[in-house]
């Protein structure tokens, strides 16, 4: 199965994970997520390029090695859910 390209978003937390992972010590990846998302949107627009740059290059890299791929999202019916307790 050919995965998803990521989006600049996704890039750009992906980078910065590990720097607050080390500086705030515990911390769970939902803050982690709430706290990139507040740096992403501060951020300048020559990052935010140098982000969509990347992924566009990804996503081109992947069109090029799969040229049928089409994003095909799972209907409701097709997700599987946890059963809860």
């Amino acid at each position: 199965k050919v995965s998803r390209p990521p989006n600049a978003y996704i890039l750009y937390r992906k980078d910065k994970h590990k720097e607050l992972k080390e500086s705030h010590g515990g911390i769970h990846n939902n803050e982690i997520s709430v706290l990139t998302g507040a740096m992403w949107k501060n951020e300048t627009p020559e990052v935010r390029a140098k982000y969509y740059a990347k992924s566009l290059a990804m996503k081109d890299e992947i069109i090029r090695r799969h040229p049928e791929y089409r994003y095909k999202p799972r209907r409701s019916s097709e997700i599987k859910r946890r059963n809860l307790p």
